[in-house]
């Protein structure tokens, strides 16, 4: 197993999350700032798509280039109009608690994951299902038990999803039929220890690897369909939080990580902290969003 290092490349955000490579940029939501932004990272250009008192949260896009962004506050599903301001898609709040990662198919489906109970207040955790948004707003669920689904994301084929499950600290699959609907809901990898192997968000390359962040333990975990790790990146600073990742880059072949200098306690304080990304060179490419 190889084992390296990220290097920093932008600073000054306060707790990003939703990290997705889309045409170039790097998109990603600053949660306490309300902030959905488009970055270059190598030339450090950030642009701001949209601002949404809602704590921003997974972010995905629709096969025409809308952009979607999941509202944490209200557990909302919402586009994000040309002038910068967003539209309510669907309210996800009958049946989601605290919403809060998407991945997006190539029809327009949103998967979305949710924290599932009140984690900041002393809430019991709860199992929760996945919920599906069609493309024309139609919501539904789908599995279940899921304690405090976070990071989400389709297989090469589009036959498999993946869900990272944060307190089971465990890799879950669904296999996927042609109408979206998931079916034989199996554990992939169960790691050991919440200690160390709480898992946050995810992404999936072109060989069908699977780079999950393990926060607390400040590393991102290269993980096959067969359970076995195969690398594994560490922060630049031992002791930041690693929340989300995405491949991107001229080739696809750099792993951008959305890293926090934070702690649960603070997170409970508006997410407070101070976040960077920092990235590094990986040799199996992404997936590019259509």
């Amino acid at each position: 197993m190889s084992t390296t290092t990220a290097t920093v490349l932008l600073e000054g955000f306060g707790y990003l999350e939703g990290a997705r490579w889309y045409r170039d940029e790097l998109w990603c939501s600053d949660i306490p700032t309300g902030r959905v932004y488009r970055l270059q990272p190598e030339s450090g250009v950030a642009r701001i798509a949209t601002e949404v008192d809602a704590k921003p949260s997974g972010l995905g896009f629709r096969p025409d280039g809308t952009p979607l962004v999941v509202t944490h506050a209200d557990s909302a599903l919402r586009r994000i109009t040309p002038d910068g301001g967003t539209e309510i898609v669907a309210s996800l709040s009958a049946v989601a608690v605290a919403a809060n990662d998407m991945w997006v198919d190539p029809q327009g489906r949103a998967y979305i994951t949710q924290i599932g109970y009140d984690l900041f207040n002393g809430g019991e955790p709860q199992g929760r299902p996945v919920v599906i948004v069609s493309p024309t707003g139609e919501v539904t669920v789908a599995g279940k038990d899921l304690v405090c689904p976070n990071g989400i994301g389709l297989s090469p084929s589009g036959d498999t999803l993946y869900v990272a499950e944060t307190f089971s600290f465990r890799l879950t699959a669904f296999d996927v039929d042609p109408h979206g609907q998931l079916s034989n809901q199996r554990v992939l990898k169960q790691f050991d220890s919440l200690e160390r192997d709480a898992l946050d968000g995810l992404c999936v390359d072109s060989a069908g690897g699977i780079w999950v962040t393990a926060p607390f333990s400040s590393e991102v975990r290269r993980v096959l369909p067969d359970g076995t790790v195969t690398d594994t990146v560490r922060t630049h600073t031992p002791g930041h939080f690693v929340v989300s990742c995405a491949l991107g880059g001229d080739d696809l072949r750099t792993l951008y990580l959305c890293t926090a200098d934070t702690d649960l306690e603070r997170m409970a304080n508006n997410f407070d902290g101070t976040a960077r990304i920092e990235s590094v060179r990986v040799e199996v490419p992404g997936l590019a969003i259509p």
